[in-house]
Parts: structure tokens; sequence; C-alpha cells
């Protein structure tokens, strides 16, 4: 048993590089969006974990407060993201998408799914359902996680 779980430990830890390599490269042959993989990954973090703190987001990038702060800047004046007082404690800044970046997101999301499906249609139809099962198994270990994090630290934040 030790094994079988070491082992799809090492495929997970070889393959999700491999796959996040590919989501970066689309990211960046997307320069009519003008977004950076930050930037990206900033969006998809903000329409999960509505209301973010800006501490939340940098934790969820790995980066500090001041670089964090500089891209929500950007994102702010390319009215992407949105920053607004918190009704019930006004030191504490909310993060949320516009409509503008929720448009973009999701523009470059169908964008680079077109590009996965190109690249899947050469697996045969069970290898495919094989990958949604697998995607959706880690999805319900992984998502739970990330998602108490950004509860978590949105509300330490």
């Amino acid at each position: 048993m030790k094994r079988i779980v070491e082992s799809c430990a090492r495929e997970v830890l070889e393959t999700v590089p491999v796959v996040m390599r590919f989501i970066r490269d689309q990211v960046r042959r997307r320069h009519a969006t003008g977004l950076s993989l930050p930037q990206f990954r900033t969006l998809i973090f903000l329409n999960r974990v509505r209301d973010s703190s800006l501490s939340a987001v940098a934790g969820h990038l790995g980066l500090s407060l001041p670089a964090m702060s500089r891209l929500i800047n950007g994102l702010v004046a390319g009215g992407l993201v949105r920053r607004q007082t918190v009704s019930t404690n006004r030191r504490r800044i909310a993060l949320t998408l516009t409509a503008r970046g929720q448009a973009t997101l999701e523009k470059v999301r169908s964008e680079i799914r077109l590009q996965l499906a190109g690249w899947l249609r050469v697996l045969s139809v069970p290898e495919q359902k094989s990958i949604q099962r697998a995607m959706r198994t880690l999805h319900n270990v992984f998502g739970l996680q990330t998602a108490t994090e950004g509860k978590t630290r949105r509300s330490v934040a």
C-alpha cells in the first residue's frame, strides 16, 4: 500500500509542473490580454476566494506583501480588480474581481482550455476519461485544503 501511495505522489510531483509549464506558456502567448502568469494566478485566486485580503493572495502566490501590492496596483489600474473597504473593519481592504477582470479571466481560461483540448485529442476516449476522473479526484483532495487555507488566511489577515 505504501509503495502505491509513494508512486502516486511521485507521478503527481513529476506531472503537475509539466502541465503548469504548458499553462504558463499559454498565458505568455496571450499578450493581447497583457497578463503575466502571477496576474493570471491572482485573478484565479480572487475568483475562487472572494473579498480576499492582500496577504491571503500574497501567501497563495508566494510573494512578499510589497510585490503583491505592486501586482494588485497594476490589476486595479487595468480595471481588473477592485479594492473595497470592509464595512465591519475599515482598516481591512477586500480585493474582488471587476466584471472586466472576470471576463478577462474567462477569456484566457477558455483559450487555454481549447489549447489543452487540442493536445488531449491524441488520447483515446478511455484515456481522456481516466484523466478526467483523476483530475476530479485530485481536485476533491486538494481543493478542500486550498479553499480552507484561503478562508483561514482571509480571517487571519
